[in-house]
């Protein structure tokens, strides 16, 4: 028999240790060997690209490409950080730096650089809850605690926009196989270590090196918590020579440091505290530059910010100053390569052609509490066809529209030789419980006004399907409260149950022919409601519910002789509406239609009979900064008489400006409406705006009195802007026979 012996413990150790060792030394050289592998005879310099993060001075890199390639320079591999990731990314793909120039200079940054949906693309939900005057504020609550949002900005926009930049590459799994070898450098939040991203998503790898904290949600890969690279490796030299670069050419276009005094301000001191990261670790970076290797530093100094996109032209040309003072040694390390021709520098073409492959499968990475079927009725990618991207992106932002995901991103795959694409969605990290404020204000400044606080929290998603729930509660002149739900009975929420319960404190002012107010009644009312739903995508919805409550109005103030009202509401509605403006309260583009039909029963519990129908129309069109605008309103008790909580109250803007809030009432209504918008400025995406409205009509008690030619004429001249607080209005208005008003409104009345 053999006789088999078992190694000693430490020899184990040793063929262990010696394995290992093999093993790194592999992945060494493979590093090593990411500029480029060599023939036996090759001594041609590898040159590696280090571009450094600067924020819009970035663009300056687009310019040194462009010498880089005058000089006949070719470039075997590199790296970027935060902004030097985007350009470099884009150059590893194989595109030119004049493709590079175009794209970057064509691009809106102020409109990448913020989430916020335009109206119309927002689901119809999230359109109707612009009435309440409520804004979410990036806080959550959970377990009675707060949650805040991770950053000012998911990245929505900009991760579509780096996708359909890299479509050509899309399915490279790792990085040394772009036409140039590539790396993106970010930051671990959780250990302050540089981390190189070389494989996955090229796309996520650039988001991901250009997450400025607090700005941008950190990008999570391979289970590392990834923020701007720029913290820790401005100019990634280190990397670029880890990569197997013989010759380093290094680009900075950080900012210096501020000379503060002693009365800096605190932002000015945080600024500084930040910019000794950067300017700390860049010094050390580019103190390992040799004799061989070229540093290039754009002169941006306080001629082009971080923020200043808008200076893109400007950034350039400093970019190609800087550049052309380098070109002496570009032209040298050209010659040691081998040649100056300029066409041997080229860089060669991606290794994908330009025309997307055909999508053979759709992937689901679904994170969020929502069942996948909310997502994937909402796709309709076409199998076997080449990627239609401006579908998709149309698709994933209306999802994105229901605004509780952070990101609904997608990625074009190789998996087993199979090309497909993998949508994922992410939920907000402060979710799934939303705080929510909002403030109205209401003043004519003649001793009629109204102000009032509103907090609430958003419940979303509640089911699979995303059903939702609000609380909403109000303080001031007018306490309310409310409690909804909204129950979706399918995958893509077209059929819906909405229960509400409310209880509401409106104050109802009474005026005399001269406009005096002469009584002002405190009105209570409690009622609940239920209706079904039919949603059209967002464009709009029908609606058919009905309404139970029971309330009274006491004489609050004016004379105590006045009788006190108790009523009890028993009615049934239905609504169709179609909203495709781009404001509910600053239309400057898009319709709106509502026709609606109100009847209150004596069979329902109501203790008056009535029918009502109510018909709003507008139309605007924006030219550049101006738009007009056109509307026509027609609300009509076509049978009985409303009671005084039913009664049309007009007088403001858009319902005859020239009267105060609720100086006109009566059973009916109608209004022409023509208005005029010009756009003084745009603060962060919102407008600021100067406006001005023609407004004729009235307001009849009997149906049959209605006239055209019994009409007012009312005007006003206004200043608008849509704050975080909601929309304010601040302006005069002025009616035909009357005195004029002033009017300040800030949101609406719950």
């Amino acid at each position: 028999m053999a006789r088999h012996t078992r190694p000693r413990p430490g020899k184990c150790h040793w063929i262990l240790f010696l394995l290992l060792a093999a093993q790194a030394a592999v992945a060494d050289a493979a590093q090593k060997n990411s500029c480029g592998t060599r023939a036996p005879d090759d001594t041609r310099p590898r040159v590696g690209l280090a571009l450094g993060g600067g924020g819009a001075r970035g663009i300056a890199h687009v310019s040194v490409l462009k010498a880089i390639e005058q000089a006949g320079v070719k470039v075997d591999c590199v790296a970027g950080t935060s902004m030097g990731s985007l350009v470099g990314a884009l150059y590893a793909t194989g595109q030119t730096p004049a493709e590079i120039e175009q794209q970057v200079l064509s691009i809106d940054w102020d409109r990448l650089f913020n989430d916020s949906l335009e109206r119309r693309e927002r689901s119809y939900r999230r359109k109707a809850d612009d009435r309440l005057a409520v804004n979410s504020i990036g806080v959550g609550v959970e377990k009675g605690r707060l949650k805040l949002t991770t950053g000012v900005l998911a990245g929505q926009r900009i991760l579509m926009l780096f996708e359909r930049m890299t479509l050509p590459v899309s399915g490279i799994d790792h990085f040394d196989r772009l036409p140039i070898p590539y790396r993106a450098v970010a930051t671990d939040i959780n250990t302050a270590e540089p981390v190189v991203i070389d494989h996955g998503s090229l796309a996520l790898a650039m988001r991901a090196s250009m997450s400025l904290p607090g700005i941008f949600n950190p990008v999570e890969i391979d289970g590392r918590v990834l923020v701007d690279g720029g913290l820790v490796n401005q100019v990634p030299v280190d990397v670029v020579r880890d990569m197997g670069a013989d010759v380093v050419i290094a680009v900075d276009v950080g900012t210096p440091l501020e000379k503060l005094d002693v009365d800096a301000s605190l932002v000015a001191v945080l600024n500084q505290m930040t910019g000794m990261l950067t300017t700390g670790n860049t010094r050390a970076r580019l103190a390992t530059l040799g004799n061989r290797d070229i540093l290039i530093v754009p002169a941006l100094g306080k001629d082009v910010g971080t923020s200043d996109f808008t200076k893109g032209k400007q950034a350039l040309e400093i970019g190609a100053k800087a550049a052309a003072s380098a070109m002496p040694r570009l032209a040298s390390l050209a010659r040691e390569q081998g040649s100056a021709d300029p066409m041997l520098a080229a860089q060669p073409a991606p290794k994908h052609a330009p025309t997307p492959a055909a999508i053979e499968f759709v992937r689901l990475d679904n994170r969020t509490g929502y069942d996948d079927a909310f997502f994937l009725d909402r796709l309709d990618v076409p199998l076997g066809q080449p990627l239609d991207v401006d579908d998709l992106e149309q698709q994933l932002q209306r999802i994105y529209g229901t605004e509780t995901f952070a990101l609904v991103s997608y990625q074009v795959v190789e998996e087993n030789g199979r090309r497909g694409m993998v949508v994922q969605a992410q939920p907000k990290p402060q979710g799934p419980v939303y705080l929510q404020a909002g403030l109205s204000v209401d003043s004519d400044f003649e001793g009629t006004s109204n102000t009032n606080l509103r907090v609430g929290l958003l419940f979303a998603p509640v089911s699979s399907y995303g059903a939702e729930a609000r609380i909403l509660a109000q303080i001031g002149n007018e306490p309310a409260l409310a409690a909804t739900y909204f129950h979706p009975f399918d995958p893509r929420n077209r059929n819906n149950l909405f229960a509400a319960a409310e209880f509401l404190n409106p104050q109802i002012n009474v005026f005399d022919t001269e406009g005096n107010n002469t009584a002002t009644y405190a009105t209570h009312l409690g009622a609940l409601e239920a209706a079904w739903v039919r949603e059209f995508g967002n464009y709009g919805a029908a609606q058919i519910g009905i309404r139970r409550g029971a309330g009274e109005a006491e004489v609050q103030t004016g004379d105590p002789d006045l009788p006190d009202l108790n009523f009890q509401v028993g009615e049934v509605a239905a609504v169709v509406t179609v909203d495709r403006l781009d404001s509910v309260y600053f239309p400057r583009d898009g319709y709106f239609g509502r026709l609606g039909y109100k009847r209150s029963d004596e069979a329902l519990g109501a203790d008056t009979d009535f029918d009502q129908l109510d018909l709003d129309v507008v139309y605007a069109h924006r030219f550049g900064l101006h738009a007009i605008e056109l509307g026509a309103r027609y609300h009509s008790t076509i049978s009985g008489v409303a009671p005084i909580q039913s009664i049309y109250r007009l007088g403001g803007r858009g319902r005859l400006v020239g009267f105060r809030s609720n100086e006109l009432t009566g059973q009916n209504y109608a209004i022409l409406l023509g208005g005029y918008v010009y756009e003084l400025a745009d603060v962060f995406g919102r407008p600021a705006l100067l406006a001005s409205t023609l407004e004729y009509g009235n307001a009849w008690q009997q149906r049959d009195d209605m006239s055209l030619t019994d009409g007012i004429w009312n005007g006003s001249v206004y200043f608008g802007f849509d704050s975080w607080l909601g929309p304010v209005m601040f302006g005069v208005g002025a009616r035909e026979g009357g005195k004029g008003t002033v009017f300040l409104q800030i949101s609406d009345q719950f």
